[in-house]
């Protein structure tokens, strides 16, 4: 006689009375099961939540881990909230152990120290100056580990330039060109326009968390409290391309002050020097491409003003020492010497730009011949002083030959040379896109 626990269905196979209580219990804990496996390959990737401090701020997380990397650079401790259901959490054991490793995060003792408060972007008074909260401007490949980016900026080693004096009286050369027998450089109209449209958008970058102007380098503003010259600059330049309609007037003259302060104030230090160099020129592209009310700050006298200030930089020079001697120079006086030629190339473009406007000639820059052209992309966005070392000791074994320098993009008996071709050539292949405008507007003056 069979069971009674058990049935043969109608081709002889067994069932199993339902009336059966732990037989019935094993079979909802089995529906439940695969209901449950069910829901949550419905569910996929959870959506990615921002860490507590940009959340906070209410600002973009850049959701890299253990750290994001707006928290790395401000030395906070990063920690992202629970999420429900993380499919990626598949024991008590493996989750404690990941919220362990970024609870114990550590950074930089320079790191630590920089302090910024959590609130919306607020900016300083331009005439007190006081520390600002500029968003965290970084690289798109910027690390998120524990690196090395402590920098300080007082002791580059840079090698003065011998005449310097000809970047200060450039102004003169129309006047003298009679004189001097120079012949003007051709100006295609295109070429002005298409150089005023990249010009056009310098500034606008300030406007953006994520950039800068291509010739300030972001760890200039990185690794101290922001200098006030620049947080001026980022506070001015909202100001003046945000203004209300009526506020004109006090829009002018406020920057018309920051740009005479500049203009008599003698910079205690190279890197000092350089940021007022730069944010003159921020302020003469913004009053040019953007005027405010037909009342344009750019004339000859701030031109003038402006080779005054490349004048202070090119007195300590635009060549680290050890670029001279095909060495590795530190990653302080390099960061400051490619940044300070940026600039300069950036001036003498607006200049050619000002000129063209006004009907006046624009001769070739022969005192900038020995001046290096930029270098590669990953040099510039090197973001940890290991990578940008790794970096440049590729640019060393690459430029073996010596490294180009921009009268090497000018006509020349060399010019369409199969030697020069190879060196301009390895040159475009790894700059970045202010190689490649600086390049395109060679081309377009001298061939290539």
């Amino acid at each position: 006689m069979l069971d009674p626990e058990f049935r043969y269905a109608e081709h002889g196979v067994p069932t199993v009375h339902l009336h059966d209580p732990e037989t019935a219990l094993t079979r909802r804990v089995h529906i439940m099961n695969s209901r449950s496996n069910m829901k949550i390959r419905k569910q996929g990737q959870p959506r990615k939540k921002a860490c507590q401090i940009c959340t906070e701020s209410k600002v973009r997380c850049g959701l890299e881990r253990p750290a994001c990397s707006r928290c790395w650079t401000r030395g906070k401790q990063c920690r992202y909230p629970e999420v429900s259901g993380d499919v990626h959490r598949s024991s008590p054991g493996a989750s404690s152990e990941r919220n362990s490793a970024v609870n114990s995060v550590n950074f930089e003792p320079s790191l630590a120290n920089f302090s910024i408060a959590s609130t919306a972007t607020a900016f300083p008074s331009p005439v007190s100056g006081h520390a600002s909260d500029i968003p965290h401007i970084y690289s798109q490949h910027e690390s998120t580990q524990t690196v090395d980016i402590g920098l300080n900026f007082d002791h580059v080693d840079l090698m003065p330039m011998a005449d310097a004096e000809n970047i200060r009286d450039r102004w003169l050369q129309p006047y003298l060109s009679t004189a001097t027998g120079q012949l003007p450089k051709l100006f295609s109209p295109f070429t002005v326009q298409f150089l005023a449209c990249v010009l056009r958008s310098y500034p606008n970058h300030l406007l953006d968390e994520k950039s800068l102007p291509p010739f300030i380098h972001p760890l200039q503003l990185n690794n101290k409290p922001m200098p006030r010259t620049i947080a001026n600059c980022f506070s001015l330049v909202r100001m003046w391309m945000n203004r209300v309609e009526g506020s004109e007037a006090i829009v002018l003259s406020t920057v018309r002050q920051e740009m005479d302060r500049l203009s008599r104030e003698d910079a205690t230090s190279d890197f000092d020097t350089l940021c007022s160099f730069q944010v003159y020129l921020i302020y003469l592209l913004t009053a040019y491409f953007s005027p405010v009310d037909n009342a344009s700050l750019v004339d000859d006298m701030s031109l003038i003003t402006l080779q005054d200030l490349a004048f202070r930089a090119a007195k300590a020079g635009f060549t680290c020492k050890a670029e001279l001697s095909q060495t590795r120079p530190t990653w302080e006086s390099w960061i400051i010497a490619s940044s300070k030629r940026r600039t300069l190339f950036t001036m003498y473009l607006f200049t050619n730009v000002y000129n063209s406007d006004k009907g006046l000639p624009n001769f070739l820059s022969d005192e900038l011949r020995d001046i290096l052209v930029p270098e590669s992309k990953a040099l510039w966005e090197a973001s940890d002083r290991v990578s940008w070392t790794r970096e440049y000791n590729r640019h060393l074994s690459k430029w073996e030959d010596g490294m180009l320098q921009i009268s090497e993009l000018w006509r020349s008996s060399e010019t369409g040379s199969e030697a020069r071709r190879k060196r301009i050539e390895r040159w475009v292949q790894s700059t970045d896109e202010f190689g490649m405008m600086l390049f395109s507007v060679c081309a377009h003056l001298h061939g290539c």
